[in-house]
């Protein structure tokens, strides 16, 4: 093989012609040596058009790449947006639910204080009615001891009266109403 650096004088000028005869050996081998170049250029050719396109290959796999991360780039920002009013409306809601959870505790603060009026108010309700109770009672003995009285007292005086009217005719009076 001839080495792919080795120059190969091809001028033609009257002086080469004159002291080298070019016999059919040496046109032969640099024939052969012509070949042997060209071989080595294509494949160095064929090597270097693999390369070529595995690095048009590799730009268009970057450009695919790029092309998705920025359509990431942009989905990850309408995420961000979306999580900032997410967090927003969380944090809204958030304090509505501080409100209320006071507003709550408050109510169930003055139910227990109305819980609590009502147990005293009943409390105070059955004492009332138990002393209600005792005075119509206290009332009704009373009331029962002055009939009681009254009616002693009008039974003593017909009694009396009776006694009286009995006095009153005397002995005759069993007389008289023998005879009318």
């Amino acid at each position: 093989m001839v080495d792919a650096n080795s120059t190969i004088n091809t001028s033609s000028g009257p002086e080469q012609t004159s002291s080298h005869h070019w016999d059919v050996k040496s046109l032969f081998e640099k024939v052969l040596e012509l070949q042997d170049l060209l071989l080595q250029a294509q494949e160095k050719n064929l090597l270097l058009s693999a390369q070529t396109r595995e690095l048009e290959r590799s730009a268009r796999d970057s450009e695919d790449l790029k092309a998705e991360l920025s359509a990431q780039g942009l989905i990850l920002a309408d995420k961000t947006k979306e999580n900032k009013s997410l967090h927003q409306e969380f944090s809204r809601v958030s304090n509505l639910l501080d409100f209320k959870t006071k507003e709550l505790e408050e109510l169930r603060a003055a139910v227990n204080d109305l819980q609590h009026q009502v147990k005293s108010r009943e409390q105070e309700r059955d004492i009332l009615t138990v002393m209600l109770n005792e005075i119509e009672n206290a009332q009704k003995r009373t009331t029962d001891i002055q009939k009681n009285t009254v009616d002693t007292q009008q039974n003593q005086q017909q009694g009396m009266e009776s006694k009286e009217q009995t006095n009153k005719g005397g002995w005759l009076r069993n007389f008289k109403g023998r005879s009318q």
